[in-house]
């Protein structure tokens, strides 16, 4: 399903949609004019949780064929993790977030398995950008076990994690659909997470509370296509 979205996109971009606060019918709309131009969009659990799963279900089916992920970053027992992906399944969700940390074993192995049976996309999240993330990649050469033992369909690692961007795709080659969240937040430039091996970066914010997110969108749009061209040498092929 990833992949197929990506192929129909005219960008290589999707759009977060965290702010509890945002207006419904700003959402809508938001959806509605720039499902045509990115891969999709994700939900994260700020939104879902004041808006609930019926608001986000109603928002996925007025826009039917766009990619929606649940950006859950899930991390609890297996069970609790196959409760949430029924109910995110049921919802009409397309992928799910979880925590590569979690470890295989009795937990990701479960939910992997659960996905797979639903026909539920799995992402797992590899690191973040916050400076305690030392303590997670601290276990890197685990977590890329988790990753082949799992087999996601996806990762989600920031942009701004060059070398580990670089080192995955190296890694794994064209295996799993690497997403790159940390546009502008975390630092990175549009176009920086392409450049290092993802396929698809994630923007939220930047847009989504822009006056004019279509217009901030386009900007975004233009940004990444600058920065590919101008550091084309260390690009990797994509």
């Amino acid at each position: 399903m990833i992949r197929e979205a990506i192929e129909r996109a005219q960008t290589r971009l999707m759009v977060a949609i965290d702010n509890p606060k945002l207006d419904l019918g700003f959402v809508a709309d938001l959806v509605s004019s720039m499902k045509d131009l990115v891969v999709g969009f994700k939900l994260g659990t700020p939104f879902v949780l004041n808006k609930s799963l019926r608001t986000a279900k109603n928002i996925i089916e007025t826009a039917k064929g766009t990619y929606f992920l649940a950006d859950l970053k899930l991390g609890d027992t297996a069970q609790m993790m196959e409760y949430v992906a029924e109910v995110i399944w049921e919802a009409g969700f397309n992928g799910l977030v979880a925590n590569a940390f979690m470890g295989f074993e009795g937990a990701i192995d479960k939910l992997s398995r659960k996905c797979y049976n639903l026909g539920l996309e799995l992402f797992l999240q590899v690191s973040f950008d916050h400076p305690a993330s030392h303590i997670i990649d601290g276990k890197y050469p685990e977590i890329k076990m988790v990753i082949a033992r799992a087999d996601p369909d996806g990762l989600v690692v920031p942009a701004s994690k060059t070398m580990m961007l670089r080192d995955l795709r190296e890694t794994f080659g064209n295996r799993y659909v690497i997403l790159s969240p940390g546009i502008f937040a975390a630092g990175a430039q549009p176009g920086e997470g392409l450049c290092y091996g993802a396929d698809v970066e994630v923007v939220g914010s930047h847009v989504v509370s822009a006056p004019s997110p279509l217009e901030a969108l386009n900007s975004v749009i233009k940004s990444q296509t600058r920065y590919l061209s101008e550091n084309r040498g260390k690009c990797l092929v994509r």
